[in-house]
């Protein structure tokens, strides 16, 4: 196909004024894999195009962020459907770069492209992995323990199968403390006893009893994780975290405390839960989210919260959306147990979008990350942000 006549039915289509024809020509082409850089080349150029020309891309942001959450059996709209030969033919990645968003195709990175980050070393991502502290201070490395029974601990029978843990209620004795916690590079999973389901992202912990034997479930968290809380009206289930509760009966829910960043956030998925912060509280229904900074009483009500973005971590992705520069390296860090220090001048008001799995090195996430103005040097685990 000829380039001009390629830049015609890509710009039709996104314009949405394709006719069923052109449409078809264009799936055909994509189809047959005749050219794929003949199709970035083309993307590249009309973003480019489109950006410069001032226009509002958000509506193009929003298409692009539903087409990178394209799972199988899924519903979605008309055009987004017919969007996914597209994004299977290239990695839709969207930008939003001082408060303008425009896109990029994320073309396949080779070793002569990756030499304009400055990189010493290779950083490889984060992986399954936590610490397990029992009762008696004794502590279990989870990265390298086989299935099998762990420990005995009052009241419970500690299991370890397929990366994580479960505890087993075995007696009625006097429930003990136990503690998991995992490092920065490194998420775990474990299940209660009452058979709620926790998720921790890096650098977290929970603190949990080896048994519900009170008239609640409480347990403490620090950073992230996510519950699938086993449903027992009889018995609510309570997390705390710093000055702040969130009581449930069972439902589905993130919380976010990271000490680094600004705001604490807890987003509900499925059931319901009231957040209690200081005297105030907050009754969020599913799509919703608290929201609070770490050292006010005040909760803010989010009505229209972004679920996906907020629990993609457990689905293994880094998701942005209009996240600044900051934020994303904070992320980074944890997951690749980075130092990251930032030079004079360096693009800090720089913001994201977009996802990127979790399971990519360091090196072809700075790639993709580049392509938005922002340059940097690695040497061991230290990552300077250039100007």
């Amino acid at each position: 196909m000829q380039k001009d006549r390629l830049h015609y039915l890509v710009q039709q289509y996104a314009d949405d004024a394709a006719t069923a024809a052109e449409i078809s020509e264009l799936q055909q082409f994509l189809d047959s894999g005749a050219d794929q850089q003949l199709f970035t080349d083309v993307i590249s150029e009309q973003v480019t195009d489109y950006r410069d020309a001032g226009f509002d891309s958000a509506p193009y942001a929003a298409l692009s962020q539903q087409v990178l959450q394209l799972d199988k059996g899924g519903h979605y709209p008309a055009k987004v459907r017919r969007m996914r030969w597209m994004a299977a033919a290239a990695a839709v990645l969207v930008l939003a770069v001082s408060g303008g968003v425009y896109y990029l195709v994320q073309k396949p990175v080779q070793q002569n492209e990756l030499a304009q980050t400055k990189i010493n070393n290779e950083v490889q991502p984060g992986r399954n992995g936590a610490v397990l502290t029992l009762s008696d201070g004794k502590q279990v490395m989870l990265d390298s323990t086989g299935n099998g029974l762990i420990a005995e601990q009052s009241g419970a029978h500690i299991e370890h199968a397929n990366g994580q843990v479960l505890y087993k209620e075995a007696d009625k004795a006097a429930a003990v403390i136990n503690t998991m916690s995992t490092p920065r590079g490194r998420k775990y999973q474990l299940t209660l006893t009452d058979g709620t389901k926790v998720w921790l992202n890096a650098a977290s912990s929970i603190t949990y009893p080896t048994a519900f034997t009170g008239a609640d479930r409480t347990v403490s968290i620090t950073g992230e994780a996510y519950f699938d809380v086993a449903a027992n009206a009889a018995k609510p289930f309570r997390v705390k975290v710093n000055n702040m509760e969130v009581e449930v009966l069972g439902t589905q829910f993130n919380i976010n405390a990271y000490k680094d960043e600004v705001s604490i956030k807890t987003t509900l998925l499925q059931g319901a839960v009231k957040v209690t912060k200081g005297t105030g509280s907050q009754l969020l229904k599913p799509g919703q989210q608290a929201l609070s900074t770490q050292n006010s009483d005040q909760l803010t009500l989010i009505t229209d919260a972004d679920t996906g973005h907020e629990t993609a971590w457990k689905n293994n992705q880094f998701n942005f959306k209009y996240t600044d520069l900051k934020t994303v390296m904070r992320q980074l860090a944890r997951w690749y147990d980075l130092e990251v220090v930032y030079e004079a001048n360096a693009p800090v008001s720089n913001q994201f979008g977009g996802q990127i799995p979790m399971d990519a090195s360091l090196s072809l996430v700075l790639k993709v990350l580049e392509k938005g103005g922002v340059h940097f040097r690695l040497e061991g685990n230290k990552l300077t942000v250039l100007p």
